[in-house]
């Protein structure tokens, strides 16, 4: 093990030996002028000789000084040069996350420019890709995923759970139902949209019918199956029929009033969106501060949405293409 002086010391040395002067070396390192005093002290009780002949109103270097410097100048210029590389190391700047479709659309790429302007320096790359993230042929640093739990033995963070809410177009809707005879009357005279997961329909329709205490036998006009919510919503805005989406993906249709929900019912889900990161680059910066940035400021503090039910099941199943 190296029996070295403290950094602090060294620092104070070369700087004080550049300008010559104890009080410039506390201004440009930002600490006072007794702490240079006793760092340049410090250093010489370890050295065993002086580094300065101290004059009135001026310093003067002495030869065990002179000796030093070059030294001390050639590391810290080496320890600079070390930092710069790895810092504009490509592999270090490059930030790589995995998204269902849906979600980077409509979620993620709107909010992306906050955390561009934080973080200027960072490329991103934004992918859909299906499989786990802990599988041979993947190489993102996270994902973002649509599911009921956690990844088993990662670490995952709960972004946000589904709100199901009962949405149609603005051009066909003037008004919201006043009552559950009017809403029945709307669910059996418009065709109703749906999503696949492969080959199969989730059912967000029929935990949405059950939270609102109507009849899941009610027969809609027609049916249309899409194989993405970002499609589903889509179809919805055009006037195609009326779907059971996910609020946090339509929040830009609700605010600008193209779609309108027609109840005030709303299904909190029992999937949700997780952050998964892969073990080997959690403690990166950039991960880091990837994570922290989508926990603080776009994450919801909790799962549960006052005056929203929650699904009593599992029936609404992971669509990873959602």
């Amino acid at each position: 093990m190296r029996r070295l002086p403290s950094l602090s010391a060294l620092r104070s040395f070369e700087e004080a030996s550049r300008t010559l002067s104890f009080t410039r070396a506390a201004q440009n390192l930002h600490v006072t002028q007794g702490a240079i005093s006793r760092q340049i002290r410090l250093l010489e009780d370890y050295l065993g000789t002086p580094l300065f002949m101290r004059h009135h109103h001026r310093l003067e270097i002495t030869a065990a000084g002179k000796r030093l410097l070059p030294t001390l100048q050639a590391a810290f210029d080496s320890i600079a040069h070390t930092l710069d590389t790895i810092r504009a190391d490509p592999s270090n700047s490059l930030l790589s996350v995995n998204a269902a479709p849906t979600l980077a659309t409509r979620w993620l790429t709107p909010r992306l420019r906050d955390f561009q302007v934080r973080h200027p320096d960072l490329r991103i790359s934004i992918t859909n890709e299906y499989g786990p993230l802990h599988g041979t042929e993947r190489n993102e640093d996270c994902q973002i995923r649509f599911g009921m739990e956690p990844l088993p033995g990662g670490q995952s963070t709960l972004l946000m759970r589904e709100r199901h809410v009962l949405v149609g177009s603005a051009r066909e809707f003037a008004d919201v139902p006043a009552d559950q005879n009017a809403l029945r009357e709307i669910l059996a005279q418009h065709p109703w949209l749906y999503i696949l997961d492969i080959d199969r329909r989730l059912l967000v329709w029929e935990a949405w019918l059950e939270a609102a205490a109507l009849d899941v036998q009610i027969a809609p006009r027609g049916e249309l199956e899409f194989s993405t919510l970002d499609q589903v919503i889509h179809a919805a805005v055009a006037g195609l029929g009326i779907a059971v989406a996910d609020r946090h993906m339509i929040a830009p249709e609700l605010a600008n009033g193209t779609l309108v929900q027609l109840s005030e019912v709303e299904v909190v889900g029992p999937s949700g969106y997780w952050l998964d990161v892969r073990p080997e680059v959690q403690d990166t910066l950039r991960v880091r501060n990837f994570s922290n940035w989508l926990v603080e400021h776009h994450s919801e503090k909790t799962g549960e949405v006052p005056g929203a039910q929650t699904a009593s099941n599992a029936r609404c199943a992971a669509n990873p293409g959602a």
